[in-house]
């Protein structure tokens, strides 16, 4: 009777019925407790109250149920101890006590047998103590998961006699293996020729990947030994897992460089390196892995720069390189991955512009790529991201105005231009993104009117600090603006430019003519001596002054004669016109 929304208590009178085989009562609204009186059903084979409300112990009485198969508790509030006798009943061949409060050690007697055990779900709880050696004597075991628990010590050799485990996942517990030693149930599990997922992720484990890792099984899809206090280098031999999808040795102390030969891994979809000591170079032959749909290998020591060969990648969906050291420019060929969801290329020293043709425009969530040395004009196609969601171009350098289009990214919630070098002013298309709650345009160079609608009723100055000269309302903590429309004040800012740069030009080219001028006087002829002679000023004489001087233009003072009378003059002469 699973699947319905039966509540109350589980009927104790069900243990009147000992021919019972089956009892699946789960994934109701059961609450209280699981009745001992069930152990008296000697006929039972399945039991399955999972996924209800039931809480306490499970009751020791249960131990009895000498046929049962399947024992299937998962997703209930149950607390305390496993009884020990559960892990006598030979006929057991699946437990699942998964998603509860459970707590205690599982015990670790050699005596106890689970001969026709296939799968142990024990994860999700709070069990202590040491992986029981006697697993490795059930031989049909093909899943293990005892992850999310308190688990301590080494994990057993021994369970590398378990020939047809597919599954082990001990991830989330203190297993430790000791401090720069090989991780030798790795090297164990090469029998395991199934194993298909090796989840081992948080634990203290502190070994080194042995060279071995390249044996185990052709079979497996999936490692993940994230958070794992790994140390060494990853082995080159790891391009033998051929069918490997998912590789996670994230937040490790890994170190030395990415091997080359990973690009042997065909089918590999994700990689996860970040959070380690990694250096070097990326490899080129990573481009091979045409599969790879997710890389993550920011915060490592990453140089170079990003491979050419990146838009190879063309089901790449994550891309995360931030905080590395690479350098030069984004490749031109990362802008034409169609599919790219994340980008993150923060904190490095990578150079360059963005192109105006990028081609991810219709998927691109989340573009980070601030606290780097980028320059130019920020494309007008970053408009066309209609399912951006975050934009972080902050801490560069910049320059030119915000492109009105960015008012068209109507899903955009987080927005930073901080610290570069725009101008201009801020587009009021901008008060259209309904959706934005962090916005930071300081430390540039605009001007004009902060718009005040829309969005910008959620924001304050601290937006907008340290720019040229904005002016709005006082909320942005900006002084007022004039009465004079920005978009008239940027108009005749730009006439100003225009007339200002045309009276510098006639003015050159005035000074040029002035000087072509001189320049030709200079080069005429000399003046000749004549043209040296200063000339005489002739004062005019009355008629008066010239008969006193001539005494009445006596005879003696004569000059000449001509075709009128002569006239004579007294004797005595106290002036002459001649010299």
């Amino acid at each position: 009777m699973p699947y319905n929304s039966f509540d109350g208590s589980i009927p104790e009178e069900l243990s009147s019925m000992p021919k019972l085989k089956v009892l699946l009562l789960g994934s109701n609204n059961f609450t209280g407790f699981i009745p001992p009186s069930l152990g008296n059903i000697s006929g039972l084979e399945k039991l399955w109250l999972g996924i209800n409300n039931i809480e306490g112990n499970i009751p020791d009485e249960l131990g009895r149920l000498s046929n049962l198969t399947e024992f299937l508790l998962e997703d209930n509030r149950l607390t305390g101890a496993i009884p020990p006798k559960i892990f006598n009943i030979s006929s057991l061949k699946i437990i699942n006590l998964s998603f509860n409060a459970l707590s205690g050690n599982l015990p670790h007697n050699v005596g106890f047998q689970l001969p026709n055990l296939k799968g142990l779900y024990m994860n999700s709880n709070q069990l202590a103590g040491s992986i029981p050696e006697f697993l490795s004597n059930s031989s049909k075991l093909f899943l293990i998961d005892l992850g999310i628990n308190m688990l301590t010590g080494p994990v057993p050799t021994s369970l590398g006699n378990l020939r047809l485990l597919q599954f082990f996942h001990i991830n989330n517990n203190q297993l430790g293996e000791g401090e720069g030693l090989e991780l030798s149930f790795l090297t164990a599990l090469t029998n395991c020729r199934f194993l298909v997922r090796l989840i081992i992720e948080s634990n203290p484990l502190k070994g080194i990947l042995p060279d071995s890792i390249g044996n185990l099984s052709s079979s497996l899809q999936m490692i993940v030994a994230s958070g794992c206090q790994i140390t060494g280098s990853i082995p080159s031999e790891i391009d033998s897992l051929k069918n490997l999808n998912y590789l996670a040795l994230s937040n490790n102390n890994i170190n030395g460089s990415i091997p080359s030969t990973i690009g042997g891994l065909g089918k590999l979809q994700r990689l996860y390196l970040d959070g380690n000591k990694i250096e070097g170079f990326i490899p080129n032959k990573l481009c091979h892995l045409q599969n790879l749909g997710e890389i993550s290998m920011e915060s490592n020591k990453l140089s170079g720069s990003i491979p050419s060969c990146i838009g190879n990648l063309s089901s790449l969906q994550k891309l995360h390189l931030n905080s590395n050291t690479l350098i030069s420019s984004i490749p031109a060929s990362l802008w034409t991955l169609k599919y790219l969801l994340f980008l993150n290329l923060s904190s490095n020293s990578l150079s360059g512009g963005l192109p105006p043709d990028m081609r991810m425009f219709n998927v691109m969530e989340n573009m980070d790529i601030s606290w780097n040395q980028l320059s130019g004009n920020i494309p007008s196609i970053v408009g066309a991201f209609t399912s951006l969601s975050s934009l972080n171009l902050s801490r560069n350098t910049f320059q030119g105005l915000i492109p009105e289009s960015l008012g068209d990214l109507v899903t955009l919630e987080f927005m930073d231009l901080s610290y570069n070098n725009l101008s201009g002013t801020i587009p009021k298309s901008l008060e259209a993104l309904s959706h934005l709650k962090y916005l930071n345009f300081s430390f540039n160079k605009l001007f004009g009117e902060i718009p005040s609608g829309g969005a910008f009723t959620n924001f304050t100055g601290g937006s907008f600090i340290q720019n040229e000269a904005l002016c709005g309302q006082p909320i942005f903590q900006v002084p007022p603006c004039t009465s004079q429309s920005t978009s008239k004040r940027r108009k005749g800012i730009i006439l100003l430019k225009y007339i200002l740069s045309a009276v510098v030009f006639v003015s050159i080219l005035a000074a040029l003519i002035i000087i072509a001028t001189e320049y030709r006087k200079r080069k005429m002829k000399n003046p000749t001596s004549v043209d040296l002679i200063p000339a005489v000023e002739l004062r005019m004489i009355s008629f008066q002054e010239l008969r006193h001087a001539t005494d009445d233009f006596c005879e003696v003072n004569l000059l000449g004669k001509g075709s009128f009378a002569s006239e004579e003059c007294p004797q005595r002469v106290t002036y002459t016109a001649r010299e």
